[in-house]
């Protein structure tokens, strides 16, 4: 059971870890003043203080994704079935199949945590970058592939939970 959930659970703290390392290690030469929002054409329009994006920025990158794995892999233990959303779900909550399913729960919560925090930290490195040019700051073209890629890799994802949650024949 536990060896299902480690991989998902180990790229999650590496993943995290990275992010935060990256604030802690690249934070010093971000200038004081950062670009945080960017308009359709790339150029920013909206700035925050360096300190405040580095505290918001980690803070988002260490809660976002526990808050994620805690609804989607944690509650469903807690909650009672009434209230569960699951496809096949008088299947797969039967008595003799629920542990595996919350398992199974908290295995794909894992991975979704892995998908948001690696967008996230690559959405922390486009603004960096972006940000250090100072006032000529404006964004490249990685933004529209890290967006575009997020979003493939969500519906990919959606596609595996309903797949994996098909009633069996």
């Amino acid at each position: 059971m536990t060896s299902r959930v480690s991989l998902p659970l180990a790229l999650l703290l590496v993943l995290t870890s990275g992010t935060l390392a990256f604030f802690i290690y690249y934070g010093q030469w971000f200038p004081p003043t950062m670009a945080v929002h960017f308009n359709p054409a790339g150029e920013p329009d909206a700035w925050m203080d360096r300190i405040k994006f580095i505290v918001i920025g980690s803070s988002l990158s260490f809660m976002l994704p526990a808050f994620i794995v805690a609804c989607a892999g944690v509650l469903p233990r807690v909650l009672p079935v009434s209230i569960l959303n699951l496809p096949n779900k008088e299947y797969w909550l039967a008595p003799e199949r629920r542990e595996a399913t919350l398992v199974r729960l908290l295995f794909f919560a894992l991975w979704l945590g892995c998908l948001v925090q690696a967008f996230m930290l690559g959405l922390w490195i486009t603004i960096g970058r972006a940000s250090l040019a100072g006032a000529a700051a404006h964004l490249s073209g990685g933004h529209a592939f890290l967006a575009g890629g997020f979003l493939v890799s969500l519906a990919l994802y959606v596609f595996w939970i309903g797949r994996a949650f098909s009633r069996p024949r």
